[in-house]
């Protein structure tokens, strides 16, 4: 099953954003909680798009 080519999972998104130096950081902040959409915890596998 592949994705729309405009829309990433959050964790490839952060990294390649340059939030996170390695995709496994990222990772671990999204499981933490650190990372937030809309107000609520999201997983590693939540889809993002431009105006998310």
């Amino acid at each position: 099953m592949s994705e729309p080519a405009d829309k990433l999972r959050i964790d490839k998104w952060l990294w390649a954003a340059r939030f996170f130096k390695t995709r496994s950081i990222a990772a671990d902040a999204i499981e933490s909680g650190k990372v937030t959409m809309d107000g609520a915890r999201v997983k590693q596998a939540k889809t993002v798009g431009v105006g998310d």
